[in-house]
């Protein structure tokens, strides 16, 4: 029975990411002959993964059949859940909502002029160089989401989602290679606690989605370089390239870098066995897929900002680029090195300081100590210092030092296959806190947390009951950590959210003086109300629409 259970939750997640990468795919091909997003592309990105499903798994069609009524349960429910919740964020509303809400309406962002469908709109805003220029994975699936529902709130499913896809993912590997249930649901409950995701779980930031893909990639990129005539592991491979690669732009520079890094213990051992010939499907496969990824699922913003800036990578790099990290980080960091930009970052008081907007000097604290109401009341969705948790800096000591001992112990037993398989991530990660500017902000750098998740991987599968022991209490560090934070975030958005909706449904279906403060998403949360709105410079007799954020009158006060 445990097992059956979990091959349903592993072919409904699989479902999920194919269909995901089906909807990208398609919703970009249709752009290219200017069809824009329809009720109908969700639907139909879900009946073809049914079908890559179908010939990549091999099961019975009883077993397809529950685990896609499985999927389709739990991706209403996800609905149900997140159109209940309303995002506050200030980038939820400031751009990612704004985005979601063009593509829902008909903007094709490879032809369309962003300022010209604002004005068919009738919007009264301004354009936002984020959404002409940045990848848009998350922005298509959500506009699909939200085309379907009717509801911009439910957009953000895909932070939901992926919490349960991981779950069952990696119990259903651990279980199969290791053949041990409870050790399987421990793992893949470690995997979950990732802590960025549960401070972005209530809004559109695309962080720890973009953090659990990287992480599955890695883990099937593995897989694959092992048995790499096994069609699952590519497709699915293929699948996770498609998403992350589009993401955002760190998405595509993380990809290349982890997968790389195995890519070349995988090539050295075909040319060492000389394999020439699996070598070279392999890197076709690839490289195919990374033109998909690139050029036509890309073709809205690596593609166009190519022809329109001259820059792929618009607006974060280039000679026109747009610096949005040194406003946003300490001062004190301003000629740091990143190692050093790290150490701060991980074992110092949980604070939000930046340059541009909350000056101060982030202060170095003892692992395992905190002050625990004030940290806590620091935790934002985009957390600066101390963003993985107000104890993650001693369950960080404790990781690093875990796999330093399991790598000596790996290269003394000569099992180079469990220490590549370890050590290639692991060296990754510290080079890039090394070098990688950005990596000092937990949601910028979500590789951080896979240290963690390695520590426990090798405790909970050791063979020696004390370490397996260690294992359970470092897991419950872990768990202890996460938790502070879904209780904080919890506490501190469901009443925002409830006052958010009471608001809107006063307001349903009549006429209002609406004074802006930026955070253009919050008119397409208007539209779903059928709420008619003048925008006015300042208003007289105002009251709170959007916690915040907007401010309005009512003009019609008929029922």
């Amino acid at each position: 029975m445990f097992k059956k259970i979990l091959n349903i939750g592993y072919n409904a997640s699989l479902l999920y990411l194919l269909m995901f990468a089906n909807v990208l795919v398609l919703t970009s091909v249709l752009y290219l002959v200017k069809i824009p997003i329809s009720v109908f592309h969700l639907p139909i990105g879900l009946l073809i993964a049914m079908i890559e499903l179908y010939f990549i798994k091999k099961d019975n069609l009883r077993t397809l059949l529950v685990s896609s009524i499985a999927f389709v349960i739990v991706f209403i429910s996800s609905c149900l859940v997140c159109g209940h919740i309303y995002d506050d964020s200030a980038d939820g509303n400031g751009y990612h909502k704004f985005a979601i809400g063009l593509l829902k309406n008909g903007w094709n962002p490879i032809y369309d002029s962003q300022e010209k469908f604002i004005e068919k709109l009738d919007l009264h805003s301004d354009a936002n160089i984020w959404v002409e220029h940045y990848p848009k994975a998350t922005w298509i699936y959500g506009a699909n989401v939200y085309k379907l529902t009717d509801n911009i709130e439910c957009a953000k499913t895909f932070n939901l989602l992926i919490l349960i896809v991981v779950f069952f993912i990696i119990a259903y590997l651990i279980n199969k290679f290791y053949d041990k249930k409870f050790s399987a649901l421990l793992i893949a409950l470690s995997c979950c606690l990732f802590p960025v995701l549960y401070e972005q779980i209530f809004c559109l930031y695309l962080d720890g989605f973009m953090g659990m893909i990287l992480f599955l990639l890695v883990i099937y990129f593995w897989l694959f370089i092992k048995d790499d005539k096994n069609k699952e592991y590519l497709i699915i491979i293929c699948s996770l390239l498609i998403i992350v690669i589009n993401i955002k732009f760190t998405g595509l520079f993380y990809a290349g870098i982890f997968c790389g890094g195995y890519f070349v213990y995988y090539a050295i051992m075909k040319i060492k066995n000389k394999d020439y010939n699996s070598l070279l499907k392999t890197l076709v496969s690839f490289i195919v897929v990374g033109l998909v990824a690139i050029f036509i699922v890309g073709s809205n913003s690596y593609v166009k900002n190519t022809f329109v800036k001259h820059n792929p990578l618009y607006p974060i790099i280039g000679e026109d680029k747009v610096d949005i990290i040194t406003p946003q980080q300490p001062q004190m960091f301003e000629n740091k090195m990143p190692i050093e930009k790290n150490f701060y970052s991980i074992f110092s008081y949980t604070a939000n300081y930046a340059t541009a907007f909350n000056p101060g000097t982030p202060e170095l604290k003892i692992p395992f100590t905190a002050d625990k109401g004030l940290e806590l009341s620091r935790i934002t969705e985009d957390t600066r210092i101390g963003g993985f948790g107000i104890y993650f800096s001693g369950i960080f000591i404790i990781s690093f030092m875990v796999i330093l001992v399991y790598l000596i112990c790996l290269f003394r037993k000569k099992e180079w296959d469990k220490l590549l398989f370890i050590g290639i991530p692991f060296g990754i990660t510290l080079l890039l806190m090394c070098f990688f500017g950005e990596s000092w902000w937990a949601r910028y750098s979500p590789q951080t947390y896979f240290i963690v998740v390695m520590a426990i991987f090798a405790l909970l599968l050791s063979k020696r009951k004390e370490l397996y022991i260690f294992g359970l209490i470092v897991l419950l560090l872990n768990c202890y950590n996460t938790l502070l934070i879904v209780n904080h975030m919890v506490n501190a958005k469901i009443p925002v959210s409830g006052q958010i909706r009471m608001n809107l449904e006063k307001v349903r279906n009549k006429s209002i003086n609406l004074e802006m403060i930026g955070y253009s998403g919050v008119l397409f949360n208007l539209k779903d109300y059928s709420i008619h709105y003048n925008v006015k410079d300042k208003l007289e007799n105002k009251e709170v629409l959007y916690v915040g954020k907007n401010y309005y009158e009512i003009v019609d006060k008929h029922e």
